[in-house]
């Protein structure tokens, strides 16, 4: 088995963009005719950051229906570090040339993260009409499209009584072969096994075949499987042959054998399937619509080197005019996109390195809500509202320590009783002065299905953070363990082009850290339950 996955691990590498369809159904539309139901059609929109909108698809158009279940589905590609919005428009029309004619029922508006992120990621929600009133739902189902051409078939089997094809003075040397069976009649050997002697109950080597290659990678399409008696001397000779299917010999586990065309043996024998299942390659879509959340925490820097906050040139100060400081921007400009895989958007949100009003020291741990039980605000706003709090009442201090934040977000991760995945956003000025600390922090975090990512602010070198990264090899503490995977994410503010551009460099590597957690510790999506897939070795993970 690890054979065939190395030997294909390179086209699971993961991607951070995919191809996901939609399907839309509507329910208990309003009615815009007057002696009948709307003809409704649904248009669907992206949004652009400047607000603009741009048709990314469109259902058919069905008639005198209040409950319509479109069967266009619309194509869109996802990309996991964006903030996509999307707008769903349901007119009601008289002629599918002239969409934008019709009268409008209702819309909404979301983004794809969130329809992923919803259950079974699917999403149901209210339409509204520009009035304000409410018109009617929508459900919104997301699919992932293609992908599983990468699906591999792992069979153990042997042959029970197989016929003998040699005779008085030996038995027969079986081997079998799979043989794809092609829409134009012809045929393509895909796998030959083994020769094993002189044994009428082989059991042959464990061994893996592309189920596109074979199957087109459907479990019910059918295939050949053919038992020959290997004979070098003379001609081969065949035992048996069965038409078969990878959902028929998972449920049977026994198949009789036919004999070949033309033959006269009565009972050529079986085939004994021993184990079947389907390694499948997990995407990140697998597990965030199946249930499994991001969960977010955030950790700012309050130590003095920021600047005082009443300082216009702080790094911390906070502009009259609204406008956003840097601190500020890292924490929107990532939060935003990760909060919509947390179903109650809730966000830990700590300090370090600052001295909290009615104390005397710096603590490198504390909830800027002031509930070190409960430390979550609500979503990106409550974020925002508690750092802006906290600079005004809290004094900078030092040092730079993040070992403590890093050590509280384990204990969160461990303690957490749902399926997920915990990413702690660390924002800082400067380099770390725990460093032996907050690389055995890393270690131990590396353990657990956790990343970790660090946004510098201000015009720092942070050649402390680059070592951190973990892009040059595994870090390794002062007690020579190693970390397990690389789960740091280091990224200097001032090298993105905007709050975009942020995001797609902060979280490049989470979708692959993700998997390869998921994968080492054999956590399967949700959907996989009771499903003849498994996940790959630690071969494919490692190559992620």
């Amino acid at each position: 088995r690890s054979e065939s996955i190395s030997r294909i691990c390179a086209i699971g590498r993961m991607t951070l963009s995919t191809k996901i369809l939609l399907t839309i159904t509507c329910q208990n539309l309003v009615s815009k005719d007057w002696m009948s139901k709307s003809d409704p059609i649904c248009v669907v929109y992206e949004r652009a950051a400047d607000g603009a909108k741009q048709e990314v698809g469109r259902t058919e158009w069905i008639k005198d229906c209040k409950d319509p279940v479109f069967q266009t589905r619309i194509d869109v590609d996802y990309f996991f570090e964006k903030k996509q919005r999307l707008v769903f428009d349901v007119r009601d029309v008289d002629d599918p040339k002239k969409v934008l004619d019709g009268d409008e029922i209702g819309s909404i508006e979301c983004t794809l993260s969130k329809i992923i992120g919803s259950v079974k990621g699917k999403l149901t929600d209210k339409l509204k009409h520009s009035n304000g009133k409410e018109t009617g739902s929508i459900t919104i189902m997301s699919e992932e499209q293609g992908g599983r051409d990468k699906d591999v078939m792992y069979v153990e089997m042997r042959g029970v009584k197989l016929a003998n094809k040699d005779g008085f003075m030996g038995k027969s040397d079986p081997y079998v072969k799979l043989i794809k069976l092609r829409k134009d009649g012809d045929t393509v050997e895909v796998y030959r096994s083994e020769a094993i002697d002189n044994d009428l109950n082989p059991k042959w080597k464990p061994f893996t075949v592309s189920m596109k290659d074979l199957c087109n990678g459907k479990q019910d399409e059918k295939f050949k499987l053919e038992c020959w008696d290997e004979d070098p001397a003379t001609k081969d000779d065949m035992i048996g042959w069965i038409e078969t299917t990878f959902n028929e010999l998972a449920e049977k586990k026994t198949v009789g054998l036919n004999d070949r065309p033309g033959g006269s043996t009565k009972e050529p024998g079986s085939i004994a399937v021993d184990r079947i299942h389907i390694i499948r390659y997990p995407t990140l879509y697998d597990y965030i619509s199946n249930g499994c959340e991001l969960t977010v925490s955030v950790a700012i820097d309050f130590t003095m080197s920021n600047g005082d906050p009443a300082d216009p040139n702080s790094l911390h100060y906070i502009q009259p005019d609204g406008s956003l400081n840097q601190y500020e921007q890292a924490m929107i400009g990532v939060g935003e996109i990760l909060v919509e895989y947390d179903q109650d958007k809730k966000i830990a949100v700590y300090g370090f390195g600052g001295v909290v009003a009615g104390h005397s020291e710096a603590s490198h741990c504390f909830p800027l809500n002031g509930n070190i039980n409960k430390p979550e605000v609500d979503d990106v706003a409550g974020l925002l509202a508690a750092y802006r709090s906290a600079i005004s009442s809290t004094k900078l201090y030092g040092p730079t320590n993040f070992a403590p934040v890093i050590q509280q977000t384990i204990m969160h991760a461990r303690e957490c009783k749902k399926q997920a995945y915990h990413v702690l956003l660390i924002l800082t000025d400067g380099d770390i002065t725990d460093k032996q600390e907050t690389i055995k922090a890393i270690v131990q975090a590396s353990h657990e299905p956790m990343s970790v990512i660090i946004v510098g602010v201000g015009e720092e070198t942070f050649e402390e953070m680059v070592m951190l990264d973990g892009d040059n090899g595994r870090l390794v503490d002062e007690s020579g363990k190693a970390s397990d995977r690389d789960i740091v994410q280091f990224v200097p503010f001032v090298s993105a082009k905007s709050k975009e551009d942020l995001a797609s460099k902060v979280l490049g590597e989470l979708p692959a850290q993700l998997l390869k957690y998921m994968c080492k510790h054999q956590r399967v999506p949700a959907s996989w339950a009771n499903s003849p897939y498994v996940l790959p070795g630690g071969d494919w993970a490692k190559s992620l």
